[in-house]
């Protein structure tokens, strides 16, 4: 009764805030006054300037974020945040939509992925499927630059069926082209060509460019994957037009790199143009992702020709602007290219290189093996045991069937006499719930059991690890720090000999006996953590800090429950791994570690407002491989949310 009365309130409240609107249309009629004297966003700016109502300045900040949402992030963001201080559901629900494509377009999914939600259950309440269908078409979007084709393909498809229904053909468009990129994804290219070509007769009918440039090229290209190159070049210099008329640069490049890759099998002088001019483009803009397999096309292009001194600088930059597993490709491409310059030496250098990279991205998957093996051995000694309750539990099983049957044949036989047959029924009842209470006994002894003996294949993994890490720490300590001590005493000799050459050989010693201490205080970090995690945390901190180059906040919310050791430690070694990444690579200047506890799970949020990455290129490299593979260890989870020039959140969750 009462979830009905809000409900009632809540669409009455939509109702209110919609004649509200509509009331206002001569406020809006205002705006487009201005507008037609000089810059939209000016003229709004203007007007929010002035004392408007919390609704009618939610509607013009959403106005503003819709103007900046593409070239100016931080603002479109700024504006639809200032939207969602109205107690209005109906402009909230529109200032989440606003939220989520402004993280859309800057790359951060999971944020967009969670405002897209947000938008879509406040409209539920008010069941405005016609909103909701049109939110999904992003949501779906996002689904696929993640990754989550068939997901995708089954909110576009939900999206699509709801606007065939409407008879909204511009809708129906944008559900068909994503649905067409997620079938291709899929490698079902007849899928995608099918949905494509729907998308694009919609396009076409109403002449909308922005969706036609999108939709050709898509539709070219699975027509290349099924051999149909004629079809495809006639889609990709249709879109080439439809570029050239808006100064589409960014469309052009990637038209043109398609084209190249087209050419590259039959005309070298054609591919050679396309590739160049996509280049071209792409280094006027700016826009460097994904300009690393540009160059990687073109040096490849005259490996294929054999002009390997023109392949070389190409394949060079290919390198700086690659990450994980396609720079394998380009360091077995540099390789190939110097052996056949005759430049043997630098050819092998490349080869190891990439033999190299090849080792770090299958030690983690190595790792994970042993670990699989060794608690596989130390569970053995615990299954005939198990083997022994499952064997149990299948006879109590059966009994219970058997009584079962009992049940049902006294009822039949014992039906004359109904206080005979009450009374036995009531004392079958009673050992069915007895029966089936000890088979749930004798299950969760199972689970228990399976949980203990992971825990101890956990337990000897981690001490085994901290009992080497903590003999390789004394051994630098006291071996070599020992051995690099006596030298600097002998090494005082040369002073009276070279000066200059003493000096030079003792600031070399004194740096390599700074590296063993620090090496081994790594190393034995395990004494630091057991005397709980944050103070070990702080104290790694405040040596960086010490450097003058970085501040580091450590900041514990609530969290004040006791953790297990090897939790602890884990944790300790990825909060290790994520400083020394930020250190080498994020040029950050600050870096906030908040620890905090949510019922039966420890939160660890990890941010710094460094240049920030594309987490898709640099997900696969060691130091992520690590941290996945500790949190495994400890049944954790993390996420990544990362852009270009707008820093890095890591937000871990492991249970405790």
């Amino acid at each position: 009764m009462f979830g009905f009365l809000k409900l009632y309130t809540f669409k009455k409240m939509i109702l209110r805030m919609l004649r509200l609107i509509a009331c206002s249309l001569t406020f809006f009629c205002f705006i487009a006054d201005i507008v037609a004297q000089q810059q939209e966003a000016d003229s709004l700016l203007k007007i929010l300037e002035k004392g408007l109502q919390k609704e009618k300045k939610a509607m013009v900040s959403l106005q503003l974020s819709k103007i900046y949402e593409r070239n100016d992030l931080a603002r479109g963001k700024h504006f639809a945040q200032m939207a969602l201080k109205t107690s209005n559901d109906s402009i909230k629900s529109e200032a989440y939509n606003q939220l989520g494509r402004t993280y859309f377009y800057s790359n951060q999914l999971d944020s967009a992925e969670t405002y897209f939600q947000h938008s879509i259950s406040t409209l539920k309440m008010a069941n405005l499927d016609q909103l909701i269908s049109a939110i999904r078409i992003s949501l779906g979007a996002v689904q696929l630059r993640k990754g989550s084709y068939k997901e995708a393909i089954q909110t576009l498809i939900s999206s699509a069926t709801f606007f065939e229904e409407q008879q909204d053909s511009l809708n129906m468009g944008k559900c068909y082209s994503n649905i067409s990129s997620a079938f291709g994804e899929l490698d079902n290219h007849l899928k995608a060509i099918e949905y494509g070509k729907k998308a694009l007769e919609i396009f076409n009918s109403k002449h909308i460019v922005q969706y036609q440039i999108i939709t050709l090229p898509n539709l070219a290209g699975h027509l290349v994957k099924v051999g149909d190159t004629l079809a495809a070049k006639k889609y990709f210099l249709q879109a080439e037009q439809l570029a050239l008329q808006i100064k589409d640069q960014f469309s052009l490049a990637r038209i043109y790199n398609n084209l190249g890759n087209i050419y590259s099998k039959n005309d070298y002088e054609s591919a050679e143009h396309y590739f160049m001019k996509a280049l071209s483009l792409r280094e006027d803009s700016k826009y460097l992702d994904g300009i690393g397999t540009l160059y990687n096309n073109l040096g490849y292009l005259y490996m294929s020709q054999g002009t390997y001194p023109k392949a070389v600088p190409f394949l060079e930059k290919a390198l700086e602007h690659t990450d994980g597993t396609a720079r394998t490709i380009i360091l077995n491409n540099l390789s190939e290219t110097q052996e056949k310059l005759g430049n043997h030496e630098r050819a092998l250098a490349y080869e190891r290189l990439k033999f190299a990279l090849n080792d770090s991205l299958l030690k983690n998957e190595n790792q994970k093996t042993i670990s699989e093996i060794s608690t596989k051995y130390e569970m053995g000694k615990k299954e005939k045991e198990i083997l022994n309750l499952q064997n149990f539990n299948l006879k109590t099983d059966l009994k219970w069937r058997q009584n079962r049957n009992l049940l049902i044949a006294a009822l039949g036989l014992l039906g004359i006499t109904i206080l005979s047959g009450s009374l036995f029924l009531k004392n079958a009842r009673r050992k069915q719930i007895i029966a089936e209470q000890q088979q749930e006994i004798e299950h969760q002894k199972v689970d228990q059991l399976l949980r203990d003996q992971e825990m101890i294949g956990l337990d000897a993994m981690i001490e085994g690890q901290e009992k080497e890490r903590q003999r390789i720490s004394q051994d630098l300590h006291d071996n070599l720090g020992g051995k690099l001590s006596a030298l600097k005493l002998y090494v005082q000799e040369l002073e009276k000999i070279d000066a200059v050459l003493y000096q030079k050989v003792k600031e070399l010693l004194d740096d390599s006996y700074d590296d063993v201490r620090n090496i081994a205080y790594e190393k034995n970090s395990r004494v630091m953590v057991d005397k709980g995690l944050i103070p070990a945390i702080k104290l790694v901190a405040n040596r960086i800090m010490g450097t003058k180059k970085l501040n580091i906040e450590v900041i514990n919310i609530d969290l004040k429950r006791k953790i297990k050791n090897f939790i602890e430690l884990q944790l300790f070694r990825i909060i290790q791994e994520l400083l020394n990444n930020t250190v080498k690579h994020a040029q950050a200047e600050n870096i906030i570690i908040q620890l905090s506890e949510d019922e039966e799970q420890l939160n660890l949020i990890f941010e710094d407002d460094g240049i920030g990455f594309v987490p898709k290129q640099i997900h696969n490299g060691l130091g992520f491989s690590n941290i996945e593979s500790r949190l495994q260890k400890i049944n954790g989870t993390f996420t990544i949310d990362s852009s270009p020039g707008n820093g890095t959140t890591i937000i871990i969750n492991v249970p405790i």
